[in-house]
């Protein structure tokens, strides 16, 4: 078994032993937002998006409006192309991460959605094809033995080795996906979504990079801690440091797991999704900066 599936399995158990979820319901909020960080703001959270009517992540028209319906509110100018390539990304990650999705599919959307570095990708290869040291076995086993203990069924989180992860960009993400999805133990990742309350804020950066991650934390979006990426971290900043201008959008949904990977007594498990892109001009379509969700979010992708 490889580090990186050890790393990553032991904060998905420890996510799995630790995790609480409620399936209270309540009438939604207005707005969505603005929930403390204690015990309350936590319940109140799991209310509102508990309470939530969703429709299906599917390929297919009823997705296609829903996805067409979200307003566009831009504090910059957005062209048409602009507009209708930011509502394609995030029906194209939808579908790639559904029932209506493959490998092959998912991986073609890495690389489309931002994650095209040849050095990461040949990282991703050599981690997936690295043995682990027995002590990194040793530890793993500890943990399994804990969860086995406790009654708790192991078998499909364990990842089988991966002697050849492939050798293109596409064959390596498509490895590195499968075992995203043999760890989580079903075939895809979003089952059911909620458009309530999701914008488009379309903006520009400059100067400084701020993370969305800081307007989250100040808005009250994500009250119990979170987890994310930053696929174009250095690229971005040293941009912006050197006087350049960056048009950003940024939205969110609320997703809930599929029925197959859902806790049985508990169902499927809700989570808000945030997503930030910014435009690229020399490739005239949207790319990959930021994804933020719940530090327990029942998904496991290859951004960078």
């Amino acid at each position: 078994m490889q580090p990186v599936a050890i790393r990553t399995l032991y904060f998905t158990l420890i996510a799995a032993w630790f995790a609480v979820s409620s399936m209270a319901t309540a009438e939604p909020k207005s707005q969505y937002g603005g929930f403390s960080p204690d015990d309350d703001g936590h319940q109140a959270y799991l209310d509102y998006i508990n309470g939530l009517e969703m429709i299906q992540v599917e390929a297919g028209a009823e997705l296609q409006q829903a996805v067409e319906a979200i307003p566009v509110e831009p504090s910059v100018p957005i062209t048409p192309e602009q507009e209708a390539d930011l509502r394609a990304w995030l029906y194209d990650f939808l579908v790639a991460f559904s029932v209506s999705g493959n490998d092959s599919l998912a991986a073609t959307f890495y690389l489309r959605g931002g994650v095209d570095d040849p050095d990461k990708i040949q990282q991703i290869k050599e981690r997936l094809e690295r043995t682990p040291s027995p002590e990194e076995t040793a530890e793993l086993n500890a943990k399994l033995k804990m969860l086995k203990e406790a009654g708790i069924d192991v078998s499909s989180l364990i990842p089988e080795p991966i002697p050849d992860a492939g050798d293109t960009p596409l064959a390596i993400l498509k490895t590195q996906h499968r075992q995203n999805l043999d760890m989580k133990g079903c075939d895809y990742f979003f089952g059911n979504i909620s458009f309530f309350d999701s914008k488009y804020s379309v903006f520009e950066l400059q100067g400084a990079y701020e993370s969305y991650v800081d307007y989250i934390k100040t808005h009250g979006l994500l009250p119990m801690g979170y987890m994310g990426s930053f696929s174009m971290r250095n690229e971005i900043e040293a941009a912006l440091q050197a006087g350049e201008k960056w048009v950003a959008a940024q939205f969110m949904f609320i997703f809930a797991e599929p029925e197959e990977a859902a806790d049985f007594e508990k169902g499927p498990m809700r989570c808000p999704f945030f997503v930030r892109l910014v435009w690229s001009p020399e490739k005239a379509m949207w790319r990959l900066a930021e994804t933020v969700m719940p530090n327990n979010a029942p998904v496991r992708f290859s951004f960078l």
